[in-house]
């Protein structure tokens, strides 16, 4: 009995996935669409086999399709997956100077949280992915590769002083 529950349900969340892809398809034509194949009014009162035969008629005569969205191979490296991520899309403006920014930032060993910190506090904007003031990015930039030459010149000096 669970395993038909189990199954039903599949088949229910496929007929509602099917209904979202035909938005011609309003109540009163689905409840037609019922009747005129299978003789019900409703899917409750249709058996499995038949819910079956209504996924593969969907799929057959409206062309509907019930693949999964790609998910991505690595799971922990998502925003929300790990805090210390923060993604830059080719669309966003100054994208190439905000990659910068990221790789400097994360030379120096700071933590992602803390950019947003230090954006809010510089700029008055609560996260750095919204910052969109060339001007602004520019300062932040600068400052950050100052911050870095003197992280390399330091890192020299530590680094003779062992020899």
């Amino acid at each position: 009995m669970r395993e038909n529950n189990t199954m039903r349900l599949g088949l229910y969340r496929k007929i509602e996935i099917a209904r979202k892809q035909l938005p011609n398809m309003d109540e009163e034509a689905f409840r037609g669409l019922l009747r005129s194949e299978f003789g019900v009014s409703s899917r409750k009162d249709m058996n499995i086999h038949q819910l079956s035969r209504l996924v593969q008629l969907f799929a057959a005569q409206y062309g509907v399709t019930y693949t999964a969205p790609a998910k991505s191979r690595n799971s922990r490296v998502t925003p929300h997956g790990r805090p210390d991520f923060i993604e830059i899309t080719d669309s966003m403006p100054y994208a190439r100077e905000k990659r910068q920014i990221l790789a400097i930032w994360r030379k120096l060993g700071y933590s992602m949280t803390s950019l947003d910190t230090r954006v809010k506090r510089a700029f008055g904007i609560h996260c750095f992915v919204w910052l969109q003031n060339g001007e602004q990015i520019s300062t932040l930039l600068s400052d950050l590769q100052r911050r870095e030459k003197a992280f390399e010149k330091k890192r020299k000096v530590e680094g003779g002083a062992g020899e």
